[in-house]
């Protein structure tokens, strides 16, 4: 099942876990950056599971506020027919990839087990708990001391 991130504090209601019918209780704000999931669209609605419960939002308040993660290929392999989130205008959809750093091994003598990740400017490096940039523009360092 696809899950969606929410890219902006929106308000949803709680839903009965029994019959889905919403309850009294005032709104709940589900915040920036949290994770739903089971996301079904129930006429002017969107139905989800944030934590452990059922809640719901009205499909216009949350335009351009739902973002799927692993990106737009994985969401539209994952998610439900009825489940069309539209992405806002100003983001387009390559926007919603999610950058990785991918970590290759070093072999430096007498310390433990290194890695450095290629970043803009330089390289991040990690090893012992600690995580460092080396300013490599060029990426020119090939993970040896510069003796």
């Amino acid at each position: 099942m696809a899950k969606y991130e929410v890219t902006k504090s929106v308000e949803a209601v709680k839903l009965n876990k029994r019959t889905g019918i919403p309850l009294t209780e005032p709104p709940i704000t589900i915040p920036f950056g949290a994770i739903i999931d089971n996301l079904e669209e129930s006429g002017d609605y969107y139905k989800f599971h944030y934590l452990t419960d059922r809640y719901q939002f009205r499909i216009e308040s949350v335009q351009g506020a739902l973002q799927p993660l692993g990106g737009p290929e994985k969401a539209a392999a994952d998610a439900p027919a009825t489940a069309a989130v539209p992405m806002s205008a100003e983001a387009p959809a390559a926007a919603s990839l999610i950058p990785l750093l991918l970590f290759e091994p070093l072999a430096v003598r007498g310390s433990g087990p290194m890695a450095r990740a290629r970043v803009p400017g330089g390289w991040m490096v990690t090893g012992a708990g600690s995580l460092t940039f080396v300013p490599d523009p060029k990426h020119t360092w090939d993970g040896g001391s510069e003796d």
